[in-house]
């Protein structure tokens, strides 16, 4: 202890502010700053996000309009076929099941489960049949003795008769050719005299198990019924079904056919004939469309009628008669461009609302910015242990940041309070170095006491809160002292401070001008408190560099981080010896050890030289300490 240096520091290395980023050796669980990495800031990072977006969005816009022509097309040409698959569907679930039917019937005659010879039954077998298709008009069965049994559907309900096979117009003709038949088909139309109109017919033999002939089954369907089966399920657009190009068998002007004076020798109207002008108007030069021509094909075209366009759909379906059917639908054009102008509206819509969401997302984008702004401006004066820079913070409607700002707000208050009972610079250390730093360490420290001469008796004469009023002032001025050279004030002891330097090698040189210091403002505030006719504060200081432990001291419910050791005790009698230095009239007294003179790396560099007093016993201590004056 006579002034040769001691290194007892721990191989850790402790970071002060002093220190740079870039450490090693740093104490396990310490977050580091990643050196290198590239950084962008959050307003850089959320406009190219933005841009992005932006671009992706108006590529795929172009996109969608470059492609709209050609989708476009594609959903007509889709809507056609669907329109005439269904149309021609719809026929055929109303025709094929009336075939089925007497198929079925005729297959029960053949295995002996009706018996042919008694027609009733076989007429009761139709009439059910009747029962369950309405689009049927009539069924009969013609024997062998060329008599047909028949149902026929009347207003009030199922007629049933027997007349000669003869009373039908080329009924033995039509017989004879049933009996040629392999299986069931759709013959010629027929006559039906009593409604004035044609009727479509479906024929099936009947023949038992040696293939023998034993009958005929014929179910037949109006041009009536027939009309009223296609417009009841038109939706889109005017139904037809056209036998050959120039003849109309189904039209919604054909449900009721006598007023259209039809006869036997012509039973099936023109197109000029069911006051139709668009239908009529079907096999016109077509009009050619840049849209619907390709989309069309075969499947339709477009006329110009009265100086109106309209779209023919249709499709040729085989197998009810000899002649070949066309069943089809027409509508205007611009119910059919519908959907493009709907296309259109829906992506300019679109870009009205991508540009309002882009602007939208760009005004939230911003405040945004600036919220998380402010958090790491917060973040950063709390890392620099500045809880008046920030302010405090504002508030924001986005949850997530409003929650995390009030999180922020809430440890820079506790981090404040928190600075106010534990020195500021072991906070930082804390913050910076994580729990790892408070491990207890050896290592050489210089450690500052100090002490106000008479304050008992001057405190009989304050009350409480002038006493309280007079160390709060006086700790500041000598706290602020002590931030200023690095040190940390270890605790306050009555009217008493003690200080401790030893994170940086001057901690000597630190302590040393701190008390210089000190002792230059205590003479400054007692010129000031002379003038306002008040006594001056007189004030002790020893210092003493040795070895010393630092870290947690305590219990494990209570825990201080202090500095204990001998240097501790012999720094703070040093201080009392003052008593035997301090002259009357001195303001300030600070006192130095021959080991913290050794320590100086720079005495020069001090505004007083230390003055040798001498050498001096220091209870406890067998060897007498040299003690220096700076003040």
């Amino acid at each position: 202890m006579d002034g040769s240096r001691i290194d007892t520091s721990s191989p850790t290395v402790v970071v002060t502010a002093d220190t740079p980023d870039t450490v090693v050796d740093r104490p396990a669980g310490v977050v580091r700053r990643q050196v290198g990495r590239m950084q962008v800031r959050i307003v850089t990072a959320l406009a190219i996000g933005f841009l992005a977006v932006a671009f992706i969005a108006v590529a795929a816009f172009a996109i969608t309009v470059l492609g709209a022509s050609d989708t476009t097309q594609r959903l007509l040409l889709d809507r056609n076929r669907r329109i005439v698959e269904a149309e021609a569907q719809f026929l055929r679930d109303r025709l094929d099941p009336v075939s089925t039917q007497l198929q079925f019937i005729a297959s029960l005659a053949a295995r002996n489960r009706l018996d042919v010879s008694a027609p009733s039954q076989v007429v009761d077998a139709l009439a059910a049949a009747m029962e369950q298709l309405p689009q049927v008009s009539g069924a009969g069965f013609a024997a062998l003795d060329q008599m047909v049994s028949q149902v026929v559907r009347k207003p009030d309900g199922l007629v049933r008769d027997r007349v000669p096979l003869s009373d039908f117009p080329n009924g033995i003709e039509h017989f004879h050719e049933i009996q040629t038949a392999r299986g069931a088909f759709w013959g010629e139309l027929l006559w039906d005299s009593s409604t004035r109109q044609p009727i479509i017919n479906v024929r099936v033999p009947i023949r038992r198990s040696d293939g023998g002939f034993v009958g005929a089954l014929v179910a037949t369907v109006t041009m009536g019924e027939l009309s009223r089966l296609i417009v009841d399920h038109d939706v889109d657009g005017q139904s037809f079904i056209l036998v050959g190009r120039d003849h109309v068998l189904a039209h919604r002007t054909l449900k009721e056919p006598k007023r259209l004076a039809l006869t036997e020798d012509k039973p099936l109207p023109q197109l000029s004939e069911v006051d139709d002008p668009v239908l009529a108007a079907i096999w016109q030069p077509p009009v050619q469309s840049r849209t619907f021509t390709r989309v069309l094909g075969h499947l339709g075209h477009v006329v110009d009628v009265n100086d109106r366009r309209w779209i023919f759909v249709y499709r040729q379906i085989d197998g009810y008669g000899p002649q070949p059917w066309l069943i089809g639908q027409y509508f205007p054009y611009e119910e059919a461009t519908r959907d493009i102008e709907r296309l259109r509206e829906g992506i300019w819509a679109g870009m009205a609302a991508l540009l309002l969401a882009l602007l939208l997302a760009a005004v939230m984008g911003l405040r945004m910015a600036r919220a998380i702004r402010r958090l790491g401006a917060t973040a950063t004066a709390l890392e620099r242990l500045d809880f008046e820079a920030s302010g405090p913070m504002v508030r924001s409607r986005l949850k997530e940041i409003d929650d995390a700002a009030e999180a922020l707000e809430k440890a820079r208050t506790t981090l404040k309070w928190f600075g106010l009972y534990v020195p500021r610079r072991l906070v930082a250390r804390l913050m910076k170095e994580g729990g790892a730093s408070l491990v207890s360490r050896r290592r050489t420290a210089t450690v500052m006491f100090t002490d106000i001469v008479g304050f008992t008796p001057m405190a009989e004469d304050m009350d409480e809160r002038g006493t309280a009023e007079l160390l709060n002032h006086h700790f500041a001025l000598l706290g602020a002292e002590i931030e200023r050279e690095h040190g940390m004030i270890d605790k306050f002891i009555g009217d008493s401070v003690m200080a401790a330097w030893g994170l940086t090698s001057d901690h000597a040189d630190a302590a040393c001008r701190t008390a210089l210091a000190i002792a230059d403002v205590v003479r400054g505030e007692n010129a000031a408190r002379r003038a306002r006719g008040l006594k001056p504060v007189r004030v002790r200081i020893g210092i003493h560099s040795g070895a010393v432990v630092i870290g947690n001291i305590g219990t494990p419910e209570r825990m201080n981080f202090t500095v204990v050791g001998d240097a501790v005790n012999v720094a703070q009698r040093i201080e009392q010896l003052g008593k035997n230095h301090m002259l009357e009239g001195d303001e300030v007294i600070a006192l130095a050890s021959g080991d913290t003179i050794a320590w100086l790396q720079d005495p020069t560099a001090l505004s007083a030289t230390p003055v040798f007093v001498g050498e001096q016993a220091i209870r406890g201590r067998v060897v007498p300490a040299k003690i220096y004056r700076l003040a």
